[in-house]
């Protein structure tokens, strides 16, 4: 798996880089601005090399020295624009004259020369140089760098190679470039471009080939097959069927006289291999009269085989999943979307999202999930019921360079479990309220009328008869508080207030001093850090500091009760905690304590109403937060409170 993983990367990686050389080879054939080319490649080198810096020094031949042309990167310009020496002694004269690419993994532990000073008060520690141009007519150096340690690869230097070919084929002698009127009368140019470039003739022979070309084809021109339409060749098209002589980029061209642009074939080359390219075909005349054509060959064999991984992968998942472009228009789709959608990829595909789905446009929340996503760069989600089909979607949006991808799922079945967990909740609300309120008359009663016979006949009863009175009136006091913590219990989502800023340090305050008489009866020692700002009810905030704070001063055991609370910041949420020394409770029943009515010690040992902590449990959750225990018989206990992090 990590083996597999590892290559995935390098694959994307190598992707990425051609990606960057292509688009560089086509800046250079164009611009006629070499700063911004100098700029634009300093740019991609370190995007892609994940480099800090990244610097273009520019070899003046009348004095002998370097000059700084570009440097890209955070702080202070990294090279002064003053002549840099160019003495094999020092790390940029030492590159200009070195063959291969100079790699520097420390430049505290480096020998070979001197560390540049202006990179060292920098705090730069590696480096990786390459000259540009020929060892003869040398333009400059292209440099890049890491303020940290780091040992650049040679995949890294290979890369670094390639660029500063393609910066030298457009910088040397562009103005005897720009008098030919173009690159493509210059072969020494076409050799060095980062793209295959072929020529071919009437006949449909191909009579040049750089090197580029030759790679991808198997060979220089003369070891080729003698026409592009060998059978030897054995073209594929996108979904890797053979392809028709009559249907190839260049027969087209020929029979049409039009070019053909970004043609994805497949070609088995003159070594057996399985190669992809896209293919950029243009027609050249002379007096109305078929020349032959110039072709640009991209290879994407690796892209190509990283798209097939990907399907692969995404075929597999169980999410469905969509892929489209900038325009919201489909570009891919795996199965599981097929069946979800109704619709199959090829129904799909070059059609956008509100062309499909036309509904989706009227729901706020899926247009501006994806508005959002693309404006942004940041992810997005919605849940959206689809009508024609009856159910609900679920969808993650993920944005790229080129478009959105969208992860989905059928959420119907949660949707309505949902709907009728919340429809039983609001009818056991009803039921709590209405049975703790019904309760509360015939209670009354009932306590009244022990009260009166304590009163009128107390003297008068046995001592039994004036225990068991007592019992009896303490039950019925205990029923009250019990009714009453029911109703509280039932009205936390309804009865709540609306949510804003509060300073838990003053709820804190208020919950301490409600306590107040308590605390000072058991010699309490209470200590307390910075509490944060958060968003919540304030009124019900306080019920769960006193709740926590009376259940610590009541199960404080016989030494005086130590109670810290403290606050600590944990990625998107505050973690509250209120540490006690008290008796404790066993480790089967810390679950058991935010359940109603549920006592893990004795009867006899408790008061209150055994809704407390049921009660925090509740109000913590509205708040979306969380809330345990950690204890410890005979320790004590920690409650960890978890609120969300407010975005004020």
């Amino acid at each position: 798996m990590g083996s597999s993983s590892v290559a995935g990367t390098e694959l994307e990686t190598r992707v990425q880089q051609q990606d960057v050389l292509s688009r560089l080879g086509s800046r250079a054939i164009e611009t006629d601005d070499p700063g911004r080319l100098l700029e634009h490649a300093a740019d991609a080198i370190r995007a892609s090399l994940d480099a800090d810096h990244c610097h273009v020094l520019e070899f003046r031949s009348d004095v002998g020295q370097l000059r700084s042309r570009v440097d890209i990167g955070p702080g202070p310009e990294l090279v002064d624009p003053t002549m840099l020496s160019t003495t094999p002694d020092s790390y940029v004269g030492y590159t200009l004259c070195a063959v291969e690419p100079v790699l520097v993994p420390e430049f505290e532990l480096e020998e070979r020369f001197s560390a540049p000073v202006r990179l060292v008060d920098r705090d730069i520690a590696s480096a990786l140089a390459v000259r540009i141009g020929s060892s003869s007519e040398p333009w400059g150096v292209l440099g890049t760098y890491a303020t940290e340690p780091r040992a650049f690869t040679e995949r890294d230097a290979r890369f670094l190679e390639n660029v500063a070919r393609v910066l030298a084929s457009a910088l040397a002698d562009g103005e005897s470039k720009s008098k030919r009127g173009g690159v493509l009368t210059d072969e020494q140019i076409l050799e060095m471009c980062p793209v295959g470039i072929t020529a071919i003739d009437a006949d449909g022979r191909i009579v040049f080939a750089n090197e580029y070309a030759a790679d991808a084809l198997g060979g220089p021109a003369s070891d080729l097959p003698g026409c592009v339409d060998e059978e030897s060749w054995r073209f594929a098209g996108p979904d890797g069927d053979a392809v028709s002589v009559s249907e190839l980029p260049y027969t087209r061209v020929k029979r049409t006289g039009e070019p053909v642009t970004e043609e994805l074939l497949g070609i088995t080359n003159d070594d057996g291999n399985r190669v992809w390219l896209s293919v950029d075909c243009l027609p050249v005349f002379d007096d109305d009269s078929f020349e032959g054509a110039i072709c640009a060959l991209t290879d994407v064999t690796d892209r190509k085989q990283l798209e097939g991984k990907l399907e692969e992968i995404l075929g597999r998942i169980d999410d469905a999943f969509c892929a489209f472009d900038e325009d919201l228009r489909y570009t891919l789709v795996n199965d599981r979307a097929e069946e979800l959608l109704e619709h199959s990829e090829a129904e799909l595909l070059g059609n956008t999202l509100w062309e499909m789905f036309p509904e989706a446009t009227d729901d706020p929340d899926v247009r501006e999930s994806f508005e959002t996503a693309i404006e942004t760069n940041e992810p997005t989600s919605y849940q959206h019921y689809h009508e024609p089909l009856g159910n609900w979607i679920e969808g993650n949006i993920y944005p790229s360079d080129t478009g959105v991808s969208v992860y989905f799922r059928d959420i119907t079945e949660r949707k309505e479990y949902q709907q009728r967990l919340e429809r039983s909740n609001e009818r056991l609300e009803q039921f709590a309220y209405a049975a703790s309120h019904d309760l509360q008359e015939p209670l009354r009663m009932v306590t009244s009328y022990l009260n009166l016979i304590d009163r009128r006949y107390g003297d008068d009863l046995e001592d039994d008869a004036q225990e068991f009175l007592a019992f009896a009136v303490d039950g019925a006091e205990r029923m009250r508080e019990m009714i009453d913590g029911l109703l509280e219990y039932s009205r936390v989502e309804t009865h709540g207030d609306s949510f804003d800023l509060v300073d838990l340090n003053d709820v804190f305050a208020d919950a301490r001093q409600d306590l107040m008489v308590q605390i000072e009866e058991t010699d309490a020692e209470i200590s307390v850090g910075s509490l944060p700002v958060i968003e919540g009810d304030g009124n019900q905030l306080r019920q769960v500091f006193q709740n926590l704070l009376s259940n610590a001063l009541e199960y404080s055991g016989e030494s005086p009760p130590r109670i810290d609370v403290s606050a600590t910041r944990d990625g998107d949420e505050w973690l509250l905690r209120v540490r006690d020394n008290g008796i404790g409770i066993e480790s089967t029943n810390e679950n058991r304590i935010f359940q109603v009515f549920q006592r893990v010690h004795d009867a006899e040992e408790e008061s209150g109403s055994g809704i407390g902590l049921a009660l925090c449990k509740r109000i913590v959750e509205r708040h979306g937060g969380w809330i345990d225990v950690d204890s410890e018989p005979g320790t004590g206990s920690v409650f960890t409170v978890a609120f969300p992090v407010t975005n004020n």
